[in-house]
């Protein structure tokens, strides 16, 4: 991994500046991960020693292609985000009653106090997490206002274009409902080009009493591609945090979410897909810290491994001292289609409170046999009865999204509209 000599953007407060500055500093404290670090093991790090970062650039390059033939197509609010850089012109920042809406680089110049928290170094012991604060100076900024009620989704578009110096870029996005409101968010990453780069995602959201977010994160890259995202969450009381990820593209597909559930009776269930094929590695890293009384929290994930492909699930669930009445459920199941395909699957429990209630479960395995069986004796063709049994496996977690524009998406994408 290599940090370009040019010095961070420094827009904001001089606090905020710092945080960047000193990002830097720890960028060559940390290092690259290694073998040795637990939620890194399975990542190809020669691939990630290869990555470039630096500040984003003011435009990203212009695009010859239909950005709408490829991401789904969803009415309302949209950013589009390439290379780091929002593209204004293929932007639509419509202006809603009791939302805003702009730009990452405006927020920083104009209303620093609604993102400060997105900058704040802290504790940080991710390289990469360091390098999204250092150089990430462009995204998308979403504050809901108190009792606001959106109907139609805010869709962000990340596209990735990798250049020869940086090829790796980082795109910032905030997300802060108030009380009592409800949206939902959909984050698509693609990109073109069969060039070698990777694209660096953090979305810090904040829930107050009472709200609700459902957050889809649709993730496919060209396989020639890294792609790293990080989802941090904080949770007020009574809030609900609804995530589902579709990982299916890059070379490495990383998907990482930290949720803290940090107000009573909050609620977080996160569910999703990775669909591999070829040499790819797809990383679900989930970390779920229950911090108050009467929480409770779901992960449900499923994953579908062809030819050399690689899937892993690291999911933890920390419950802290005092966090009595934690109700915590996790499941992880696997098709492997191929005697190539290897999954990876660690569920992680510390519990620290009593009067819980935490249970796990992971499966993995390959078509039914007796099924198949069953399926020829009907007269489907060996290929489209093994077809069906995989559509049906994975459409349980297609399903669940709510947006029929999404779920056609992701079904076209898997292949599974022409059954």
């Amino acid at each position: 991994m290599t940090i370009s000599s040019t010095a961070p953007a420094v827009g904001g407060t001089d606090a905020m500046a710092d945080a960047r500055l000193g990002a830097l500093d720890r960028i060559a404290e940390l290092g690259p991960p290694t073998r040795r670090d637990e939620a890194w093991r399975y990542a190809p790090h020669r691939q990630l020693g290869e990555l470039t970062f630096g500040p984003s650039p003011e435009s990203g390059p212009s695009l010859s292609v239909d950005l709408d033939s490829v991401v789904p197509t969803l009415s309302g609010p949209r950013i589009v985000v390439v290379n780091g850089a929002v593209d204004r012109d293929r932007s639509k920042l419509a202006s809603i009653d009791g939302i805003r809406i702009s730009t990452l680089g405006d927020a920083l110049a104009e209303r620093p106090e609604r993102v400060a928290p997105h900058f704040e170094l802290g504790d940080v012991d991710d390289v990469f997490l360091a390098a999204n604060i250092a150089f990430g100076n462009d995204g998308a900024v979403i504050h809901i206002e108190d009792n606001v009620d959106l109907d139609i989704p805010i869709h962000i578009i990340d596209v990735a274009v990798p250049g020869d110096s940086p090829n790796g870029t980082c795109t910032g996005v905030v997300v802060h409902v108030g009380s009592q409101s409800s949206a939902t968010v959909v984050e698509t990453r693609v990109g073109f080009t069969d060039a070698f780069g990777g694209s660096n995602i953090r979305t810090s959201v904040t829930l107050d009493a009472d709200a609700t977010l459902e957050h889809i994160v649709l993730q496919d890259v060209p396989t020639e591609q890294i792609h790293l995202s990080r989802v941090d969450v904080t949770q007020g009381l009574n809030s609900t945090f609804r995530a589902r990820s579709f990982n299916l593209g890059a070379a490495y597909g990383r998907l990482a979410y930290t949720v803290h559930l940090d107000g009573e009776g909050a609620h977080a269930d996160l569910s999703g897909l990775f669909f591999g094929f070829g040499d790819q590695t797809l990383d679900q890293q989930l970390d779920i810290t229950h911090a108050a009384p009467n929480c409770t929290s779901r992960q449900s994930y499923r994953g579908v491994l062809d030819d050399s492909s690689t899937g892993v699930f690291n999911g933890g669930i920390d419950v802290k001292p005092g966090a009595d009445g934690t109700d915590a459920e996790q499941s992880n199941d696997n098709l492997l289609l191929s005697n190539r395909a290897e999954i990876n699957t660690q569920p992680r429990l510390e519990i620290l409170a009593d009067e819980v209630a935490c249970k796990h479960g992971a499966t993995v395995g390959q078509l039914d046999d007796t099924a198949l069986y069953y399926m020829r004796s009907r007269g489907i063709p060996a290929d489209e009865a093994r077809r069906l049994l995989i559509n049906g496996f994975a459409d349980q977690a297609v399903d669940d999204v709510g947006i029929g524009a999404v779920r056609d998406w992701i079904t076209h994408r898997l292949g599974h509209d022409d059954v």
